[in-house]
């Protein structure tokens, strides 16, 4: 090799980086690497390379199948080893922690051929991501429930709760929550209906475990509006609006609260 093809270092770590992503780039045609990759035990340096270059994929498709059990047993494993690919190219990881390398698989969802035959997968890797945040989570001791009985009533509405970092909430035209729980269901056996089945998955963790529940469309219009930090007066006048009989607000926050959702609730000052 020539000195005027003799790559910088910057140069031959691009060509690294392209040998081992699943990305072809010009780079990687214009120079080969061999030169650069000394031979061990006989082995050719660029045949070794190719080991890396495996084990990246393959470490990214555990990391992936592992969060998105659901949309891997759906699709099946020839069909979620090409989303994999796809996906690590389009979205190349940039973290040191592996279980984030799937948190953009529902914004790239939308936009992957497979959706268009199975149109529920986007909303069902939410779900899935929701659940992977949820378990990573680390949750405060919970408020006591006699706090909320000790609430005088003059000062509901201006009690703003504050709840666990761990509880996410997940709305859907499509029944994912039945979508996920049949991941555990052989394939051939799985038999959901989709059609008008939409769902609202409220989504927490207890101990070791993440605990997936449907709710209803007024449960779930309150809690969004709580969990932005709105105070329960004025989450309860937006839910309002829609003609609809009245909340079960207590029944709903000492549910909440016994299950230990509810970190604390803020009051205005006396």
């Amino acid at each position: 090799m020539s000195a005027s093809q003799t790559p910088s270092l910057v140069e031959v770590q691009r060509l690294m980086k392209a040998r081992i992503r699943p990305v072809a780039t010009a780079d990687a045609d214009q120079l080969s690497l061999a030169p650069w990759l000394n031979p061990q035990g006989g082995e050719p340096g660029v045949a070794r390379m190719a080991v890396y270059a495996g084990g990246y994929q393959e470490r990214f498709h555990e990391a992936l199948a592992e969060v998105y059990e659901a949309v891997a047993h759906i699709v099946g494993a020839p069909a979620f080893r090409e989303l994999a690919t796809a996906y690590t190219a389009a979205y190349p990881s940039h973290d040191a922690n592996l279980t984030l390398v799937g948190r953009s698989l529902p914004e790239f969802l939308p936009w992957y051929p497979l959706s268009k035959q199975l149109p529920f997968l986007p909303d069902l890797a939410q779900l899935e991501w929701a659940i992977c945040e949820s378990f990573h989570a680390f949750d405060e001791p919970s408020m006591d429930v006699t706090q909320l009985t000790e609430l005088p009533l003059e000062m509901w509405e201006r009690v703003r709760p504050v709840f666990q970092p761990s509880v996410q909430l997940v709305a859907s035209e499509w029944p994912m929550l039945d979508l996920w729980q049949a991941r555990l269901t052989p394939r051939d056996e799985v038999s959901v209906e989709l059609a008008g089945r939409a769902q609202r998955v409220l989504v927490s963790h207890r101990g070791v475990q993440v605990r997936c529940e449907a709710i209803d469309q007024r449960q779930h219009a309150l809690l969004d509006r709580l969990l932005a930090g709105q105070t329960i007066g004025d989450a309860l006048a937006a839910c309002a609006a829609a003609p609809s009989d009245p909340p079960p607000l207590g029944e709903w926050l000492m549910c909440w609260a016994r299950a230990g959702l509810i970190v604390r609730c803020d009051t205005p000052d006396p």
